[in-house]
């Protein structure tokens, strides 16, 4: 797989014993709302991107997003994963083979084959 130039292998989320922080907590940042993000684990790729690992879940009052693996820009407040995830809101679940977050979390795209429930 490929994300922004980094190569990075499919075992990518089997690193827990060399993690270089444990149960990181951030934040994507927009005028209207934040969008919290939680791991059990993560990896530093370079300055501004983190591999996180475990239980990744972004967490925002109008929806949340679950899976294992995410690349978290802090610089450009994106995070992409090609990971199974799993999208609750109130009237909609997504199932997909990942998910891009960018627009300071405007924009969700989901990758792969995706299953969409509306209720």
């Amino acid at each position: 797989m490929n994300f922004n130039n980094i190569e990075v292998t499919e075992d990518y989320g089997k690193q827990s014993s060399k993690a270089d922080i444990y149960e990181p907590k951030f934040a994507i940042n927009n005028n209207t709302k934040k969008i919290y993000v939680t791991a059990k684990e993560g990896n530093f790729l370079n300055k501004d991107e983190i591999l996180l690992n475990e239980n990744v879940r972004f967490e925002s009052n109008d929806f949340s997003i679950e899976t294992e693996n995410v690349i978290f820009d802090r610089n450009k407040q994106t995070a992409k994963s090609k990971t199974r995830s799993l999208f609750k809101s109130k009237n909609t679940t997504i199932s997909s083979n990942g998910f891009n977050i960018y627009d300071n979390g405007n924009k969700i795209t989901f990758y792969g084959n995706s299953i969409i429930i509306l209720k």
